[in-house]
């Protein structure tokens, strides 16, 4: 919404400049004693994090489409690397500068680095990101079209996979497998190396061919290849160290294989279903909905598994969810099928 009303350049400096603000007002938290206040200062900075990181990705992604057209899989897979790459290397960070420097410097040194980072936005090129008057509607246009939502939701369902076993994994290997909480980070360490190593020539790949087969060709793997991942009880096989990293980083490339096109597809069928004219403010519209759908796919993943894992084990819980991702995986490729369909048809 910020994009139809104000230059993308402000908005990303306000991003960088609040999670700066946020990390430093997070390094006094340890002088608060009470556990309550702790917590609900904690919580509420956790909220304004969120949004600030929004004001970033979103700008980001708006830029950078309108930069490289013709290269959209292509930076969306760097992008999604890059994230991968810090969610690895953020905890690890954090920890050495907790060690090195106790509890205030490891919020210091990332609030630093975002003020470091406005300096950097300053010299992002000027690209026109402000919708006219008369496009207002447009936005509208694209959360009232079923399609686009429908693919959106896909994206969401693919990122369930990646974080629905990221909660419970830690029991179940110590359960199963007698490794501790190191293994399981290693393990994990696997799945987002794959996915930044694999990422960038996957879009590569995108860019170049059909961006539906690779939609299709990840539907068809990932609901067997999560029934794996425990594995499921009833295929009576036992659970092993070698299967569980094999599982976990063919996850790290089927998964973006599966979200990476979806961004193309969504601009694609604005397109097809508003005769071949794609405005700015359905273009920030679009890029908005599409980067929504990788925290709504993390927080129902993680959330749905703090919940199931009260009444289920890993084996069976992962299994089942599988299980489910076929009807997903069904919807998806007749989904793509009609979208083919309706671009032939247009023409």
């Amino acid at each position: 919404a910020l994009m139809q009303r104000f230059p993308y350049k402000p908005i990303m400096i306000t991003g960088s400049l609040g999670l700066g603000a946020v990390f430093f007002a997070n390094s006094s938290l340890n002088k608060v004693i009470n556990n309550t206040i702790y917590i609900t200062i904690s919580s509420i900075l956790r909220v304004f994090a969120g949004i600030f990181t929004g004001f970033v990705s979103v700008t980001s992604f708006g830029v950078l489409t309108k930069l490289y057209p013709n290269r959209m899989a292509f930076v969306t897979a760097l992008a999604e690397a890059a994230l991968n790459g810090a969610q690895a290397f953020g905890p690890y960070l954090g920890g050495v500068l907790y060690d090195k420097g106790g509890f205030s410097l490891a919020f210091w040194v990332p609030g630093v680095i975002m003020v470091f980072c406005v300096f950097l936005e300053m010299t992002v090129p000027h690209v026109n990101t402000l919708p006219t008057v008369t496009e207002d509607n447009d936005a509208k246009k694209v959360y009232k079209d079923p399609w686009i939502i429908l693919a959106a939701w896909h994206c969401a369902a693919c990122q369930v996979l990646l974080y629905f076993h990221l909660p419970t994994m830690a029991p179940f290997v110590e359960r199963a497998l007698g490794e501790d909480i190191v293994w399981t980070g290693i393990a994990l360490l696997v799945n987002t190396s794959t996915i930044i190593i694999s990422a960038p020539p996957l879009g590569w790949l995108i860019d170049k061919f059909n961006p539906y087969f690779f939609v299709v060709f990840s539907a068809l793997i990932l609901p067997f290849l999560y029934m794996f991942i425990g594995p499921l009880p009833y295929f009576g096989i036992a659970s092993s160290k070698l299967q569980l990293l094999l599982v976990l980083a063919l996850l790290g490339f089927f998964v973006p294989m599966g979200c990476t096109p979806i961004l193309l597809i969504m601009f694609d069928l604005y397109k097809v279903r508003n005769r071949g004219t794609m405005s700015i403010s359905a273009s920030n519209t679009i890029v908005s909905l599409y980067c929504s759908c990788f925290p709504l796919g993390a927080v129902i993943g993680s959330f749905s598994a703090g919940i199931v894992s009260l009444y289920a084990p890993f084996e069976l819980s992962t299994g089942v969810l599988g299980i489910i991702f076929i009807f997903e995986s069904i919807f998806s490729i007749v989904f793509c099928w009609r979208v083919v369909k309706m671009k032939k048809s247009s023409k």
